[in-house]
């Protein structure tokens, strides 16, 4: 089963060498109403998306800034749980991640200090372990 989730990233990608490649590591959360506990919370969602040296990877690298909107596709995912600073944090691994959609963060780069036009997004203000 195939599954896609859109998302503003809290914190930027983390970067690591990967054989000829980089590989970064994206964390996406989606809030949500969750009627048993009449309370907001959040799905975690976390990916790795490779990209080759060279002009694919300068992309990834200046546009998997804090802020930024993505979307990201895969062929499924893998429940993951981590313990963070309040006890264990259930996360959803995107499996055969792919990038799609990219927006601009809410804050200028240093190429374009021009004001953005933000992108239609979901409001992402959990804290998510990284």
């Amino acid at each position: 089963m195939a599954i896609s989730i859109t998302g503003k990233m809290n914190k930027a990608a983390n970067k690591f060498q990967a054989g000829e490649s980089l590989g970064f590591g994206v964390r996406l959360g989606v809030k949500f109403y969750n009627r048993e506990t009449k309370a907001q919370e959040w799905t975690n969602y976390e990916a790795v998306i490779f990209a080759k040296q060279g002009a694919q990877a300068d992309f990834y690298e200046s546009a998997l800034v804090a802020g930024a909107v993505i979307e990201v596709s895969g062929s499924g995912g893998q429940i993951k749980t981590f313990n963070g600073n309040n006890g264990p944090v259930n996360s959803i691994a995107i499996l055969d991640a792919k990038l799609g959609y990219v927006g601009a963060s809410d804050q200028p780069s240093e190429q374009n200090q021009q004001p953005q036009q933000q992108a239609a997004q979901q409001n992402f203000d959990g804290d998510i372990p990284f």
